[in-house]
């Protein structure tokens, strides 16, 4: 055997030793490649076509009141006639003859502008006109319209009451407006609160069934407010634990309502309004959520369903009140 023989068995095992002692910080596992997703073969897709968004005419200031405005003015419809205006906008016939001059009732022409007395007036016994109740401001605001399948159009928005004073029979006038700014059709609509308190807000709604052909914006005018004292008509009620979820198509809201008053409410009232990230309002239900009397501490739990004119509801509101 030649002199080197031994030496060279030695290197050999130093290196089957190395490589031995190195094995722990090496892996044999080969990481599996993921799977090759095959894609479907694309099938043509119709485009639709854009849809014009309606926009507010003249959106009121979001910080700053806006006091009942007088005269109002609308524009006689096809099929109008002199006692149902009068009862859309809650005044007289009489009023409404003598605000626009003695006009003839019987002679009423399409696109006709009558001009509407803000307030109804009564007449008491010796014949005088009492003075039309001193309207309160409040704001406009959440203005929102969207479109239905049918071709349909629903305009939704809320009122602010700024104080210091409560508000009850309220109502704004919403008007379709083509281009140019030209009303082509109105409506009146009432807010669901019989008495809004003070830094409180009631949503409204005006669903245009068939909303005439060139109409592009929307206005809403602040018809009137009248000052009321909501502590003679309702209780406040305190709402607690309140969640909500989006349950497509719908909104789940859930809590429960207590009364921390001294007073027992006759029926227990709630206002749930909805709304998307801009705020503005995507849809709201009022309802009465027991016929029971609920005493001092009483509590009621509450849970709620709501249809939304999204999917993307961002925010919500719950107000509750009980009856006196």
């Amino acid at each position: 055997m030649s002199p080197r023989a031994p030496l060279t068995g030695i290197f050999n095992l130093l290196a089957v030793m190395i490589i031995a002692g190195c094995s722990g910080a090496v892996s044999d596992q080969t990481p599996t490649p993921p799977p090759t997703a095959i894609l479907p073969t694309a099938r043509p897709t119709l485009t639709p076509r854009p849809t014009p968004t309606l926009a507010a005419a003249t959106p009121p200031p979001p910080s700053q009141p806006i006091a009942t405005p007088t005269p109002v003015i609308y524009i006689v419809q096809a099929g109008d006639t002199l006692i149902p205006i009068a009862n859309r906008f809650g005044v007289s016939v009489a009023d409404l003859i003598a605000a626009n001059g003695n006009l003839d009732p019987t002679r009423l022409q399409i696109g006709q502008r009558l001009i509407i007395p803000q307030l109804p007036r009564s007449v008491p016994a010796d014949g005088s006109l009492l003075p039309s109740p001193t309207p309160v401001p409040y704001e406009v605001r959440g203005l929102n319209a969207v479109r239905s399948p049918s071709g349909s159009l629903d305009v939704m928005g809320e009122v602010f009451n700024p104080g210091p004073t409560g508000m009850g029979n309220v109502k704004v006038l919403v008007t379709l407006q083509d281009g140019a700014g030209n009303a082509l059709q109105s409506a009146v609509a009432s807010i669901p609160l019989s008495a809004v308190p003070a830094n409180q807000t009631s949503p409204f709604r005006v669903l245009f069934t068939d909303p005439p052909q060139g109409f592009a914006k929307y206005s809403v005018t602040p018809l009137r407010a009248e000052a009321v004292d909501p502590r003679t008509i309702i209780i406040p009620l305190a709402v607690r634990n309140v969640t909500g979820r989006p349950e497509s198509p719908q909104f789940r809201v859930t809590g429960e309502i207590a009364n921390a008053t001294a007073d027992t409410a006759g029926q227990v009232r709630l206002l749930v309004t909805i709304y998307d990230a801009e705020r503005r309002v995507v849809g709201y239900r009022y309802f009465t959520l027991s016929e029971a009397p609920l005493g001092p501490n009483g509590v009621l739990p509450f849970d709620v369903l709501l249809t939304t004119a999204t999917p993307n509801v961002a925010s919500f509101a719950v107000y509750a009140e009980g009856t006196r």
